[in-house]
C-alpha cells in the first residue's frame, strides 16, 4: 500500500501518462461524438477567450500568471464533456470518457501547482489531532495516535477574518513556551491550505520528533478574507490587513496559547500573495515580528497592475502607496537602523521567472536597509514543490530565530 501511495502524480512520466490520456479522450469525443461536436467546439471557442480575459485582464481575481496549458487542459475537458452531453446516441456509452477528461484536466493542473505530489496526498496519513480551542485549553496531555505524541491542530476563532489554524507540538504540554510562525496562504487561498496542499503538519511532525517534542507553534492565519479575496495585505478601504496580521493576530494568540511574549522571536511568512504580505507587515510594522519568509512573493502588492492597485485601494494617491509599499520603504531605510534587528528568507522557484527577479531585488534591497536576508532558488515553477520544502528547509531558521536550540 506504501508503495501506492509513493507514486508520484507530478513527475515527468505522470505529466505524459496525463497529457497523453487527455488527447486520447478529446480525439475520441471529436470521432465518435458526430451530432455534438460541432457545437461543442463553437462553445469552447467562446468559453476560452472569455475565461482567459476574466483571468488576466479583469476582473482578473489572482494576481499570479497562468499557464497556456492549464487554459488548454481546461478547454479540453469542456469540449470533451459538452461533445459527449449533446450526442444522445453516444452519451451514455462515452460517459466515462467525460469523466476522464475532467480528472485528466485536474490532474494537468495539478502537474502545474503540486497541490498533491503524490497518490497518497490525496488522502493523507493523520499526524495531528484536531480540536477547538475550548478542547485544546481542556486539555492535560500530548495527543497521541498510534502510541506516540502528536501535535495538536486548533481552530482558533479570529474575528474579523477567517479563523486560524494552529498547530501546537507536544513539548506545550510538557511546559515548554514556545515562539511563533505565522503562515500565510496565496490567493486564491485559505488558513487551512498551508496544511492541506502544503503539508505543513507532515513537516512540523517530523521537526517535533526529532527534536524531542519542540517545534515552533504555527499559526496558519488569513490574509486574504475570502478564498479569491486580494486586499494587497494593507489598510484599505474593506480590511485593515496590515493591522490585524501585526496586531490582532499576535495578541489573539497570546490571549489563547502560553508563547514566547517577545515578538522579536516571532516570524511571520508565506507563499506567494502571503510571501507579498509577510515581507508588507515587517516592513510596515517591525516590532511586530523579528524575522519573516518570502516564499515566491511579488515585486510590490498588486491587484493585477500598478494603476489598479493604486486606484481601488489608495484612491489614486501614488505617494500614498509608497508609504506602505515594501520596496519603497527599504529603499527609504538604506542606511538606517530601522530594520537592523530583522532577519529573513527569500525563496523562489528557478522556474520562476517573476519571483526570482522580484525577489533578488528586494532582498538587496533588504540588506542594504540593514536587514539579515538572503536569497535562494529550489527546483520548482510557482508551485507547492518549492513551497513545501521551503518551509521544510527554514524551520531551524525559525526555530533558531525564536530561541529553540
Amino acid at each position: 500500500m506504501q508503495a501506492i501511495r509513493s507514486i508520484s502524480v507530478v513527475s515527468p512520466t505522470a505529466a505524459v501518462v496525463i497529457y497523453s490520456c487527455l488527447v486520447i479522450v478529446v480525439v475520441s469525443a471529436l470521432v465518435l461524438c458526430s451530432r455534438g461536436r460541432r457545437t461543442a467546439g463553437v462553445v469552447t471557442a467562446i468559453i476560452l477567450p472569455l475565461a482567459v480575459f476574466i483571468l488576466t485582464v479583469w476582473p482578473r481575481p489572482f494576481p499570479d500568471a497562468i499557464p497556456w496549458y492549464v487554459y488548454a487542459s481546461g478547454a479540453g475537458a469542456v469540449f470533451t464533456v459538452i461533445a459527449v452531453l449533446l450526442d444522445s446516441d453516444m452519451r451514455v456509452k462515452l460517459a466515462p470518457v467525460a469523466a476522464v477528461s475532467v480528472l485528466m484536466a485536474y490532474l494537468a493542473v495539478n502537474l502545474v501547482y503540486e497541490q498533491y505530489p503524490t497518490v497518497g496526498s490525496f488522502h493523507p496519513i493523520p499526524v495531528s489531532v484536531s480540536m477547538t480551542v475550548d478542547e485544546f485549553k481542556a486539555r492535560t496531555s500530548a495527543p497521541v495516535l498510534d502510541g506516540r505524541e502528536v501535535g495538536a491542530m486548533v481552530t482558533l476563532p479570529a474575528a474579523p477574518m477567517r479563523d486560524a489554524v494552529v498547530y501546537v507540538p507536544p513539548a506545550y504540554w510538557h511546559g515548554a513556551t514556545l515562539p511563533v510562525l505565522v503562515l500565510l496562504a496565496g490567493s486564491p487561498g485559505s488558513p487551512q491550505r498551508w496544511y492541506v496542499d502544503g503539508e505543513a503538519d507532515q513537516a512540523l511532525d517530523d521537526y517535533q520528533y526529532e527534536h524531542d517534542g519542540k517545534a515552533p507553534i504555527v499559526v496558519s492565519a488569513d490574509g486574504t478574507g475570502t478564498t479569491t479575496g486580494n486586499p494587497a495585505c494593507v489598510d484599505g478601504p474593506e480590511r485593515d490587513v496590515q493591522t490585524y496580521l501585526a496586531e490582532t493576530i499576535p495578541q489573539t494568540v497570546k490571549d489563547n496559547f502560553r508563547v514566547v511574549e517577545d515578538q522579536k522571536n516571532w516570524t511571520i511568512g508565506g507563499l506567494s500573495y502571503g510571501g507579498t504580505c509577510a515581507l508588507q507587515v515587517v516592513t510596515n510594522a517591525p516590532e511586530s515580528y523579528g524575522s519573516f519568509l518570502d516564499f515566491s512573493g511579488e515585486a510590490e502588492p498588486t491587484l493585477g497592475t500598478h494603476k489598479k492597485t493604486v486606484d481601488e485601494l489608495f484612491n489614486g494617491d501614488e505617494e500614498a502607496f509608497q508609504s506602505v509599499n515594501a520596496a519603497t520603504l527599504l529603499l527609504r531605510a538604506t542606511g538606517t537602523q530601522t530594520y537592523s534587528r530583522i532577519a529573513g528568507k527569500f525563496v523562489a522557484g528557478d522556474h520562476d521567472p517573476d519571483a526570482t527577479k522580484a525577489l533578488t531585488h528586494l532582498n538587496e534591497l533588504a540588506r542594504g536597509a540593514g536587514m539579515n536576508t538572503d536569497f535562494q532558488t529550489l527546483p520548482g515553477g510557482h508551485s507547492f514543490q518549492v513551497w513545501r520544502t521551503a518551509l521544510r528547509e527554514n524551520l531551524d531558521f525559525v526555530a533558531q530565530r525564536g530561541g529553540i536550540s
